[in-house]
């Protein structure tokens, strides 16, 4: 470092030690003079309350602010709303009325000419506004809106009754004036940036129309006047964040098209008819509000199928148009409740069109076309776009093909029932591809499996339903249990409780129509051959099916498994027993018939019992051992509870020693095999 460096640090720090020390001598000087001179209290401000000068609005910009500021308590919230806002609006309709009552008077009496009314009415109307401009001028906005809303109203008034009470001015002269008036009344909406205003000038446009009708009909212009106001709503709606001008629009122009509808109901102009509801949906597509497209497609849904209802060819893409409309705004837009306003507007209108069917093959074509477009749609949005399930998706994915088969059943059963089957197979395939595909795409642990779940679901439902559809009588049984084994055999190789919980229901309806419809069947002994007939073919196959699906659920589902193997081996048992029955009822005298079968069902029993004993021994089974067992008690207690009171004396002797025989023959087997069967028993319960 030089030295003339440290001789300024020096410097530096002396001089820094000199303004501390300034400071304290300050300081202390300052204590002892508030010492001697204690300060004065602070004088109390009082505010006073006063009136409110002028209004102020919410984003009006305010340069400088005041000391004392009058603050409303939030108390007057309410109360100021009511007493400038409403009171307002109720004060600018009442003077329009008391205008309208001004002009009635006025004919009445004729105190003034027809046309210096309407030039009075005109003057006033303008003289409002301009003291509604010079009001707003004053900072009065909201009171203003009000007094510039009537000053719009009675000009509107002065020039209808000049075209209605007073046929001053022919119509096109008026409606030009009127569509010019409701410019203003816009331009100063947007000048006063008052929603009051515009939706009042737009309510009156909307009037316009219905004012000035002459009872002919020009539909064209109607509606191109109709969209043009709509389209001016949705713009002026995008500006300003005015979604309330979109909902009048829709209101009105809904309201005067159904008028315009009902009123000719013979619809001559049936393109026109068409292009409207269309067009106005179209238009929609722009709007603020996607609630409002929604429901305009679906009432143009509904307006297709009254005009066309006796009109397959024209009917059918007009359908298939609007739907695939609202599917399409609501992948655009995000807002999925589009999808719902379709689904219902195509599957409910074409229920509706169906009332009357013309051309069955043409409907047909039809409703399948509607299902294919949402069944493509869940498709994409699923499989291709990735989106996030939903369960309004879900639910359009299921009800989708439910409706869909309904209508189909609705219109081929008459003449074409034979492809109904088919038909339900062809769209269980459809939901079975999906749900594979969609399954084969998935790429991740967090994949959301209920659409699959649900598309196996939906074509496991098809499948069952179309065996009834297409078989009648035990081909029915069989096939539910057919049915039933395979989705065990699924479950089996694809580790899936789900698929046999699936099967577990189907045997569920197996075994209700063993009880209910095929026991009942072959009533008549003589009509069918032991063994080889329709009945016992249906209990064997349900009977094995269950059993197969008990032995491929053992691991997976062993309560399940359980069921299967019970009610397969009852099955299989009722079923033999209906054949001894039958064979008795053909070789058995009358009086011997009863003492007959009872012998008969014993012994099935206990050579029943016998079998799933040597089963069991067989297999190392525990399960068809105990069962053997369990139906050896049975055989017993039937025998001497029941067999023993009700046979004759060769009978009894025969069913004891044929019985006896059985059990002797059960127990042989157990006191043969005894030390291996308790051998099996302790590696079965060997820790491992």
């Amino acid at each position: 470092m030089q030295p003339d460096d440290s001789k300024r640090l020096d410097a530096l720090s002396s001089a820094f030690n000199h303004l501390l020390q300034n400071q304290d001598r300050l300081e202390q000087r300052l204590i002892r003079l508030e010492k001697l001179f204690p300060p004065e209290p602070e004088p109390v401000s009082t505010v006073v309350e006063a009136p409110v000068l002028r209004e102020v609005e919410p984003t009006a910009s305010v340069e400088s602010t005041p000391e004392f500021v009058h603050r409303v308590p939030e108390e007057a919230t309410l109360e100021t709303k009511v007493g400038l806002t409403v009171v307002n609006r109720i004060g600018a309709i009442t003077l329009v009325l008391g205008v309208a009552f001004f002009f009635k008077w006025a004919v009445d009496n004729n105190w003034i000419g027809a046309a210096g009314r309407v030039i009075l009415g005109l003057i006033a109307g303008f003289v409002t506004l301009a003291v509604g401009d010079f009001i707003w001028r004053k900072h009065q906005q909201v009171f203003a809106q009000g007094i510039t809303a009537a000053g719009i109203g009675i000009v509107y008034l002065a020039l209808y009754a000049a075209f209605n009470f007073y046929h001053l001015i022919p119509q096109a002269a008026a409606f030009v004036l009127m569509a010019l008036s409701t410019v203003m009344a816009a331009a100063l909406a947007l000048r006063y940036n008052s929603f009051a205003i515009a939706a009042l000038g737009l309510a009156a446009a909307f009037a316009t129309p219905l004012l000035l009708s002459t009872g002919e009909d020009h539909p064209w212009f109607l509606f191109n006047y109709l969209l043009s106001l709509s389209i001016a709503a949705t713009e002026l709606a995008k500006r300003r964040g005015w979604k309330g001008l979109e909902t009048i629009s829709f209101i009105a122009t809904a309201l005067i098209y159904a008028g315009w509808f009902l009123g000719n109901r013979a619809v001559r102009a049936k393109d026109i008819a068409t292009l409207a509801p269309l067009a106005f949906c179209v238009q929609r597509w722009r709007s603020q509000t996607p609630f409002l497209f929604a429901m305009a497609q679906l009432l143009t849904a509904f307006a297709m199928t009254a005009i066309w209802l006796t009109d397959e060819l024209r009917y059918l893409p007009l359908a298939l148009l609007v739907a695939a409309g609202g599917l399409l705004f609501a992948q655009v837009r995000s807002y999925h409740e589009a999808l719902l306003t379709a689904f219902v507007g195509f599957w409910f209108s074409y229920a509706f069109h169906l009332i009357e069917i013309h051309e069955p093959s043409i409907q047909f074509l039809g409703v399948s076309l509607g299902f294919l477009l949402f069944f493509a749609w869940s498709g994409w949005h699923l499989m291709i776009h990735r989106a996030e399930t939903s369960p309004l998706l879900l639910s359009v994915f299921a009800l989708n093909g439910v409706i869909y088969y309904a209508h189909s059943y609705y219109l081929l059963q008459a003449d074409d029932h034979p492809w109904l089957g088919p038909l339900a197979v062809l769209t269980a395939a459809g939901y079975l591809a999906f749900g594979v595909f969609l399954h084969r795409r998935a790429t991740s642990d967090a994949f959301d499996t209920r659409p699959v779940l649900l598309a196996l679901g939906i074509a496991l439902g098809f499948l069952t339903l179309a065996i009834p559809v297409q078989f009648s009588g035990f081909t029915i049984t069989i096939a539910w249990a057919m049915q039933g084994a395979a989705l065990s055999w699924i479950g089996y190789r694809l580790h899936s409780n789900r698929a046999i919980m699936a099967a577990l229901f189907l045997f569920a309806l197996v075994v209700a129509r063993l009880l209910f419809f095929e026991l009942e069947t072959l009533p008549d002994p003589h009509s069918y051959s032991l063994l080889l007939n329709s009945r016992f073919l249906t209990f064997a196959v349900s009977a094995a099916a269950m059993l197969f699906a008990a032995w491929w659920g053992a691991k997976i589902a062993p309560p399940i498994a359980l069921a299967c193997y019970y009610s397969g081996h009852i099955s299989l048992l009722l079923g033999l027993s209906l054949e001894v029955l039958g064979w008795a009822g053909r070789w058995a005298s009358a009086e011997n018939l009863l003492s007959v079968e009872t012998i008969s069902i014993s012994i099935l029993f206990a050579l029943y019992a016998v079998v799933l004993v040597s089963v069991g021994v067989a297999t190392r089974s525990a399960l068809n051992r105990i069962s053997g067992l369990g139906l050896t008690g049975i055989v017993i207690l039937k025998l001497y509870l029941f067999d023993v009171w009700q046979l004759s004396r060769p009978y009894q002797i025969s069913a004891f020693v044929i019985l006896g025989i059985l059990l002797l023959s059960t127990s042989f087997l157990y006191s043969h095999f005894r030390r291996l069967i308790e051998t099996w028993w302790k590696d079965d319960k060997a820790p491992t």
